[in-house]
């Protein structure tokens, strides 16, 4: 009954035009847009000797806690010299969802069994949260519901080996996506996720769809250094229907070897996602690559194209120039000029993509403005500008439309992430 009033009220500002929704959104934001960037490798974030989640004011962290913990950085983007607040939380943080009109901002557990809530100005705890089934993971992403008030948060079933029946490893291994209380992150209800190891999560700009990237991937049974490899199944996005939680459409990737991880789906015919293959550093496939700071130790990300969704096919894109997807992460839309943005670190390029046809229509070598591994890109609450972090540190300011610099530093220091968020 609770989930179902909950669409109820997720329907009613799905009717609303998406200009007065977007209006909603901006006046929530007020006059300064802060920047939250995570910090993946908190345990080498040392000042003055010491662990900076250990410094006084820093952890959140229940003294009891012996999970994960995580570095969240909150940046003015507003002051001229800004000082980097910084958080600790108890959690393997990956995607951070705000929610400006609650002052509530939510960092979910990625492969985690923790997801916490946290205040937008004071980065204080705010809410805790463990997933709704034993054994089961978050699966790195929260996304705000239309109605400004909850969040849906994907989890993940245990990993499995599969079993040889495909059909029934999708069945066995479908994660699902759980609707929660914004504030105190209570769940209210949840539906499947029609894929495997769901990750991000999108709201189509009217409100009445999610759209889910699946990895579509489990553990790989193998005995010698191929288990470090995920075994890719049944990678795919799914389009969901927000008031009744059934799925619309299902599509496959266009490599079934690759991993579907990130996407955009401002609208149905604007669906863009991000893939990843994986192999053995030491592998013939990986001869040559750099090195990059993302992989785990042992494994190299492989050129894998991004996909463009048409007449529900995944169609792959950047094929003029394929070398340069490896490892693609963050991804954004831009309604003004209907463009999509994606960042690929381990290639140091943003690439700017026509919304309708999927043209690669500019490509930004950070590498040669001074920022290593571009991970994060969020667009100003205005949305005049872009701004892309490197994976340990640095800030590149874009306009947007022109993609012109606007300004470029080394401050201040993240620790490596995926994700940024600005609110």
């Amino acid at each position: 009954m609770a989930m179902k009033s909950a669409l109820v009220a997720f329907s009613a500002f799905a009717g609303m035009p998406a200009n007065v929704m977007a209006t909603m959104e901006q006046a929530t934001v007020g006059s300064r847009a802060r920047l939250y960037v995570p910090g993946y490798r908190s345990l080498e974030a040392i000042e003055d000797n010491t662990l900076l989640m250990d410094m006084h004011g820093v952890s959140r962290v229940p003294k009891s806690w012996r999970g994960d913990r995580t570095l969240l950085t909150m940046w003015d983007l507003q002051a001229d010299e800004t000082v980097p607040v910084r958080a600790a939380f108890p959690v393997g943080g990956h995607g951070v969802s705000l929610l400006p009109q609650l002052g509530v901002g939510v960092f979910a557990g990625m492969e985690s069994d923790s997801l916490v809530g946290f205040d937008l100005s004071t980065m204080d705890l705010a809410a805790f949260a463990r997933p709704t089934k034993s054994g089961w993971l978050f699966g790195g992403h929260a996304v705000s519901m239309p109605d400004g008030l909850h969040v849906a948060v994907a989890e993940r079933h245990p990993a499995l080996p599969r079993s040889g029946d495909t059909a029934r490893d999708r069945q066995l291994l479908c994660g699902r996506i759980v609707v929660r209380d914004a504030s105190t992150l209570s769940p209210v209800g949840e539906f499947s996720s029609y894929g495997i190891r769901p990750h991000e999560i999108q709201i189509t700009a009217d409100g009445l769809h999610m759209v889910i990237a699946c990895y579509g991937s489990t553990v790989n049974n193998a005995s010698d250094a191929m288990s470090l490899l995920p075994d890719v199944i049944a990678p795919g996005i799914a389009v969901v229907e927000i008031a009744s939680g059934k799925l619309v459409t299902w599509i496959d990737g266009a490599d079934p070897a690759a991993e579907l991880r990130h996407l955009v789906a401002p609208r149905l015919d604007r669906i863009f996602g991000i893939t990843a293959r994986l192999a053995l550093s030491g592998s013939p496939q990986a001869v040559g690559l750099p090195p990059d700071p993302v992989a785990l130790e042992g494994i190299s990300f492989l050129s894998s194209p991004p996909i463009q969704v048409k007449d529900r096919h995944a169609i792959r894109l950047m094929n003029e120039q394929p070398s340069l997807s490896r490892q693609g992460l963050s991804m954004a839309y831009d309604p003004d000029h209907d463009e999509v943005l994606a960042t690929f670190p381990a290639s140091h390029v943003v690439v700017v993509f026509n919304g309708a046809s999927g043209e690669v229509t500019k490509v930004i070598h950070t590498l040669a403005l001074g920022l290593q591994w571009p991970c994060g890109i969020a667009r100003s609450p205005d949305g005049r500008r872009w701004y892309v972090t490197g994976y340990w540190n640095g800030l590149l300011t874009l306009t947007a439309g022109e993609h012109s610099i606007e300004s470029i530093t080394d401050r201040p220091v993240w620790w490596g992430h995926s994700h940024i968020a600005i609110g």
